[in-house]
């Protein structure tokens, strides 16, 4: 049967030509792993000049003697308990995985919009405010023969010839750094009368421009199938987290390539995971998934023993570093390091009888679960060195072959990774907290907002391009990148590997406190405030500052401030 697939994806495509499983090479997208640039995504192997893989996230020591001897043993496959855990929801499934290559590739056969196909713009220029983190990822200008750049572009021209308008795309720089500097840019053109049609923007910016009272309340749309919860291409999870009072100012679909590629999850490198546990392969770690017993402990157990250091000697570094090798690398200090609150079932705010949001930061449970984790964070076998924050550690100290459990966004694999490798869903921390595995979104995910400027008509108008360019990603884009790069092409040998990939997408998880972090700011005196999120990083990065030591001193001292500033953006929101 996979022959037959193959056949047809070399038949259909024609340039799949280093199509391999797990184990070996894989194709490239976007950038080589010796970090040269490469436009391939895939399917081809001529460079064109396109961004490599952007990374904005630049965004127990043994008791006694005696137990040394024994935490030093190998763990084996006896030493975990497979009995599935009945408490724990895990949903591998897909509608697809029967479906041919050639199903696959057919448009109609997936769940499209409700705008009528009689709606004319007459030719109209669409001006989008295109973040230049982003926009490669949602609007291609040439096709250079790749499956899923053509899928891309495919997904404008057809949205193009559908209702009649033309995409003008101004880019500006955006991203963390200059998020001020983009609100800025669509208030300016706001103001002067000439509002852009739509901002494409990093995913903490449009928060920013919502809380200067200039973007519009997609809600009130016609045309934004967003309360339609049959329409899959509309995420449920980041709705509930974004929407106050009924009211969204901004939206992120689930279906385009620049954002399944953000979904966050655990590699694992197989030959050093054999080698620290020769008992156990990665059959036993799908079984774990499945069985509920992927959790936290689990982990950190077979993570035991696999530190060394290797590179002390002569002119190398004596002490830990990110040369050495590790059992886990957690992205220490770095802008995923709070995927491990969200692993754990927590989430900075929570959602109160009001219809508006709480801090959680003081409550027990998440006090336990982050004063927990920064114990096990010192642990030697977990990467702590300094360069953590960068993409060294983030993807490089991976494909290096130095960690053997690494936290990672999808987006990786598309550099080539020439390991024998597998992926597994976040780990579970405890079952009384969240019955279901987490998949939380890297930076960089792709964000739309429509300018409060934008009058009744063109405010209908560009709801209905939203509405198709999130349903053109369903039909169009997650195909082809989901279902035949990453589960055909890069696990195309392992059917339980396509079944984590399934795991992972079905269990995506948003968080309000970080959707709005970037106004939701603390303020300590001296001590680089920024948003709240930040202040959980530098714990468990080790920050060696009396403030940040722990949360309990961390929420004692900026609590009460953040608290007013949650209770003042509700009430903003609700009087817009």
């Amino acid at each position: 049967m996979f022959k037959k697939i193959l056949a047809l994806v070399l038949a259909l495509i024609m340039v799949m030509a280093v199509f391999v499983g797990c184990g070996t090479k894989k194709t490239n997208l976007g950038g080589n792993s010796d970090g040269t640039k490469e436009t391939t995504v895939g399917t081809t192997v001529d460079a064109e000049g396109d961004d490599p893989i952007s990374d904005e996230d630049t965004d127990e020591e043994s008791d006694e003697e005696d137990s040394e001897s024994e935490s030093d043993e190998l763990v084996s496959k006896d030493t975990i308990d497979f009995t599935a855990n009945p408490d724990i929801v895990v949903d591998d499934t897909s509608p697809f995985e029967e479906w041919t290559i050639d199903m696959l590739l057919t448009p109609e056969l997936f769940q499209g919009s409700d705008i009528p196909d009689d709606r004319d713009y007459g030719g109209y220029e669409f001006n989008v405010l295109a973040d230049t983190t982003n926009v490669n990822y949602e609007f291609i200008d040439q096709s250079d023969g790749d499956l899923i750049k053509d899928a891309v572009i495919n997904r404008q021209q057809w949205i193009e010839e559908y209702v009649g308008i033309d995409f003008v795309l101004t880019e500006t720089l955006g991203g963390y750094g200059n998020m001020d500097g983009f609100a800025a840019e669509i208030e300016s053109a706001s103001g002067a009368g000439t509002p852009y049609d739509m901002a494409l923007a990093y995913n903490l910016i449009p928060p920013v421009v919502a809380a200067k009272g200039l973007s519009r309340d997609l809600a009130e749309s016609e045309n934004l199938n967003l309360y339609n919860t049959t329409k899959e291409y509309w995420g449920k999870e980041i709705k509930k987290e974004i929407m106050v009072g009924g009211r969204i100012f901004w939206m992120s679909d689930n279906s385009s390539w620049n954002n399944i590629r953000q979904m966050l999850c655990i590699f694992v490198n197989l030959d050093f995971f054999s080698r620290i546990n020769p008992t156990m392969d990665k059959a036993d770690l799908y079984e774990m998934v499945e069985s509920g017993v992927w959790t936290f402990d689990n982990m950190l157990m077979l993570a035991q023993n696999s530190y060394e250091n290797t590179n002390f000697g002569d002119e190398k570094t004596d002490g830990a570093d990110d040369g050495d090798m590790y059992g886990l690398q957690a992205a220490l200090s770095g802008p995923w390091l709070d995927t491990w609150l969200y692993a754990a079932g927590f989430r900075y705010t929570k959602l109160n009888n009001k219809g508006t949001y709480d801090w959680t930061l003081g409550d027990q449970p998440v006090i336990d679960f982050i004063d927990w984790w920064q114990e096990q964070l010192n642990d030697n076998d977990i990467d702590k060195s300094d360069s953590a924050y960068s993409k060294e550690s983030a993807s490089n100290m991976f494909q290096d072959g130095r960690a053997m459990f690494a936290l990672s966004a999808i987006r990786i694999i598309e550099h080539g990774v020439e390991l024998d490798y597998t992926v597994l869903p976040m780990p579970l921390y405890n079952k009384d907290i969240k019955n279901a595995y987490s998949t939380p979104f890297s930076n960089d995910y792709s964000s739309w907002l429509i300018p409060k400027a934008a009058k009744a008509d063109a405010f209908e108008r560009s709801a209905t391009v939203l509405e198709l360019l999130a349903a053109e990603g369903n039909r169009r884009l997650a195909p082809v990148y989901f279902e035949i790069y990453l589960k055909r092409q890069a696990a195309s040998n392992d059917e339980d590997m396509r079944k984590m990939f399934n795991v992972i997408r079905n269990s995506i998880v948003f968080d309000m406190g970080y959707l709005y972090g970037s106004v939701l700011k603390y303020d300590q005196n001296g001590d680089n405030p920024g948003e709240v999120f930040l202040a959980t990083r530098r714990i468990w990065a080790g920050d060696g500052t009396g403030f940040h030591s722990n949360i309990s001193t961390v929420w004692a001292s900026i609590g009460r401030s953040v608290t007013t500033k949650l209770n003042n953006l509700m009430v903003d929101i609700l009087d817009y």
